[in-house]
């Protein structure tokens, strides 16, 4: 909580610095490995391509995203890659309940959290994906939140 706390208050005081260089794609299941403690991602190959990132908060994009699937879903969770016009698109998914198709276009704004999370016993500050866009943003990439079988995001990588 602190440290997402922080994170929006430096956004908000324009100082989140995000260092983009370029790296090797491999990168990203290097990070993918770092946060599925729970072995239940499947990923497919990633196109050999240099991203340009900053590998950290790359790290924080895509671990926020696996830990909410973990925490939301608890399925297995399918990562793919396409290589798709300057950018390196992954998709994540999870085969859980998804966010209701009318709560989709909040779910990036600052601390929502849903209408169902009163209902459920999960914690929460809804600053995860909030971060995890502007984040993608700051990196010249984006974040699409989609909802059908599952909960879908799909990261737009710039490639070098």
């Amino acid at each position: 909580l602190v440290n997402d706390l922080f994170a929006a208050t430096l956004n908000d005081l324009g100082e989140f610095t995000v260092n983009c260089k370029d790296e090797e794609s491999g990168v990203i299941s290097e990070i993918i490995k770092h946060y599925d403690d729970k072995s239940l991602v499947n990923e497919g190959e990633i196109p050999q391509v240099i991203i340009n990132v900053d590998v950290k908060r790359l790290g924080q994009v895509i671990g926020n995203i696996i830990t909410n699937s973990y925490k939301y879903a608890g399925t297995k969770i399918d990562i793919s890659y396409e290589l798709i016009e300057g950018f390196l698109q992954m998709v994540i998914r999870d085969f859980g309940p998804g966010v209701p198709q009318d709560e989709l276009s909040l779910v990036a704004n600052k601390f929502y959290r849903g209408k169902s999370w009163r209902e459920s016993d999960q914690s929460g500050n809804g600053l995860g994906l909030y971060i995890a866009n502007t984040l993608m943003l700051k990196m010249n990439g984006e974040l699409i939140p989609e909802s059908r079988d599952g909960f879908i995001v799909t990261l737009l990588i710039p490639l070098s």
